[in-house]
């Protein structure tokens, strides 16, 4: 069995280092650490070259330990500096629940540390193991004392000897993926779109606007729509319809266009059009 430590990525490259080093000094053995960070931040960048440099050289390679970064891009492909917007939080939860789901069906134990980078990335990694992790696995939060920070503070000391205070803390989860497996069928959607799953059927109200869409959509226009709905990210819709992401953009703006049309009082966004369409595509069999 391989052993994994997932750890969230910031600027501080020694939140790594010290949890590794902890979970080393238990007496675990670590196969591989894999991070998880926004991949276009230029600090988050130079605190993975930090930890990749250290990875090289002791106590890491004698244990044999092997670091593989995890960046998060945008879901245009480019790379992704931070996390603004709700489409950026979908696109990294849809990243960082499929690399922890990928982990646990290759039979990985997993140890997954929330304290550094970005505090949405930590609940999203909380959030996936709920989902995935089982009850071997291990969530983590380490504890720095405020004058050992001063010493090891953006990574001026990667490593501190165990008297030093700094300590792990096991942060309690329900692995209810494992005692119910249904709830990971929900796991390739977004939450806002797992959500929306477990909606009622649209009102009359609803049905008729989306009626009134659907009839101004091209045969063509309203297999995208469908795609849209039924994939998670625009670039799994457009290979699912062996066209270009740049084509189907073209074919989305046209639905989003239609959709103001008859929704003027909402903020139209291709959010919005997976919520209301999703219940009233499945209501009509289409």
């Amino acid at each position: 069995m391989t052993t994994i430590l997932i750890a969230s990525l910031g600027g501080q490259p020694q939140v790594i280092t010290l949890t590794a080093d902890l979970l080393l000094h238990r007496g675990e053995h670590l196969d591989e650490v894999w991070v998880v960070f926004p991949g276009a931040h230029p600090r988050y960048q130079a605190a993975y070259k930090r930890l990749y440099e250290a990875f090289q050289s002791e106590p890491y390679r004698s244990a044999g330990m092997r670091l593989r970064a995890h960046s998060i891009p945008k879901p245009n492909g480019r790379g992704l500096a931070d996390i603004r917007n709700a489409e950026d939080a979908d696109h990294a939860w849809i990243v960082v629940s499929s690399l922890i789901g990928k982990a646990k069906r290759a039979g990985h134990r997993l140890h997954i540390s929330l304290t550094g980078g970005r505090r949405a990335l930590a609940l999203m990694m909380f959030s996936a193991a709920m989902l995935y992790c089982t009850p071997g696995d291990r969530v983590w939060h380490i504890y720095t004392p405020p004058e050992v920070l001063d010493q090891v503070r953006d990574g001026a000391r990667l490593h501190v000897p165990p008297e030093a205070g700094v300590r792990l803390i096991e942060i309690p989860f329900l692995p209810w993926g494992a005692w119910f497996p249904g709830v990971r069928e929900l796991a390739g959607l977004t939450p806002r779109e797992a959500l929306a799953a477990l909606r009622p059927w649209p009102n009359k109200a609803t049905r008729e606007r989306c009626e009134l869409v659907w009839q101004r959509l091209t045969p063509r226009q309203r297999e995208v729509l469908q795609a849209l709905v039924a994939h998670p990210t625009r670039e799994a819709a457009a290979e699912a319809l062996d066209i270009s992401v740049h084509t189907l953009d073209t074919h989305r703006e046209t639905i989003l266009n239609a959709c103001r049309l008859v929704w003027p009082e909402e903020q139209v966004n291709l959010r919005f059009v997976r919520e209301v369409f999703r219940g009233w595509l499945v209501e009509k069999g289409i």
